[in-house]
């Protein structure tokens, strides 16, 4: 059960603290407006093959994101690859309370990025914080202290929530509601101390009994609230092909439509392991030149100027398009 008394208290206290740092209740930061360094020129242009060697950019009009897991991966290949497909957003998995974490690290990381024009957003959550609040809180804390210590430029644009109910090891048909009531009740207390921040969630929250909530005194399906709480939602549709990414989520974009509100479809590009059941799931094995061609036809089908595209992960993209040139 998550406590109300005390961490409640100290959550008011955190989002009095950054609303000093953010200037509002919402935590999206503008781009800078000197976005991109004259001095920064990527690997691969030098040798005039870059249109050969780089599939055609998702739409420019619309935002494409990627999930960066590592710290290691903080390498400027990686960065020049990003920049290179057309990424303007990074969710990044920094550990701001962890003292092995460097923050000098993350801040050379946020710099470099916000140099080339990519925001960076900071990436956490755990299935466990539907239970006990104690983790946000931290995190929560470690965000703002690092926001307010760091430099405009260092700074991250925001904070993606990553929290998965169905990952409860007591998760099944018959707690299912019981856990989605408590994910529902997080958010809704995230939003009212913190404001409005992105969510990840699973494209399956149908309309579906199950998936009823009380929301706010009301009766609601729980993909609907979700959405209505979120700064941007973010919907892992993760299928092999345009068309089937957009059936999957198609509920989510009717009611983003409906609600003018930002969503985000998301594709998997890491290795599945060899389970043929899974092959749908991933554009691993398809290759990096078609989940390029199917991340842009996806963008014509859904044509809603608030959507946005986020690729699952850093490594599973850059190594496809390491295939891609043998």
């Amino acid at each position: 059960m998550i406590r109300k008394g005390k961490s409640m208290s100290r959550l008011s206290a955190i989002a009095l603290s950054m609303l000093l740092v953010f200037g509002g209740v919402r935590l999206i930061m503008p781009l800078l407006e000197d976005s991109t360094l004259d001095t920064v020129t990527f690997r691969y242009t030098q040798t005039g093959e870059s249109s050969q060697l780089y599939s055609e950019p998702i739409s420019e009009r619309l935002p494409l994101g990627v999930w960066w897991w590592h710290r290691e991966d903080e390498s400027v290949r990686y960065l020049e690859f990003v920049a290179a497909q057309g990424v303007s957003e990074i969710y990044y998995a920094a550990k701001l309370n962890d003292s092995s974490g460097s923050k000098a690290e993350i801040r050379g990381f946020v710099s470099a990025a916000r140099k080339l024009g990519i925001d960076v957003y900071y990436l956490t959550g755990d299935y466990s914080w539907i239970h006990d609040d104690t983790q946000l809180i931290r995190r929560f804390e470690a965000f703002s202290d690092y926001q307010r210590s760091s430099h405009e430029a260092e700074r991250f644009a925001g904070i993606q929530l990553d929290v998965e109910p169905h990952q409860d090891p007591n998760w099944s048909d018959a707690t299912r509601n019981e856990l989605l009531q408590k994910y529902i009740d997080l958010i809704v207390r995230t939003t009212d101390y913190f404001g409005p921040v992105d969510w990840v969630v699973p494209f399956w929250y149908r309309e579906q009994e199950s998936d009823l909530v009380d929301y706010r005194g009301s009766p609601e399906y729980l993909y609907r609230a979700v959405m209505l709480e979120a700064n941007r939602l973010f919907v892992m549709s993760y299928r092999d092909t345009a068309q089937r990414m957009y059936d999957t989520a198609r509920h989510y974009v009717e009611f983003a439509r409906e609600q003018n509100r930002p969503i985000f479809l998301s594709a998997l590009a890491h290795h599945g392991g060899e389970n043929p059941e899974n092959r749908h799931v991933y554009f691993y094995h398809r290759g990096y030149d078609y989940m390029m061609s199917e991340l842009n036809l996806l963008c014509e089908m859904v044509d809603y100027p608030a959507l946005g595209i986020a690729v699952h992960e850093l490594r599973g993209w850059y190594q496809m398009w390491e295939q891609s040139l043998r």
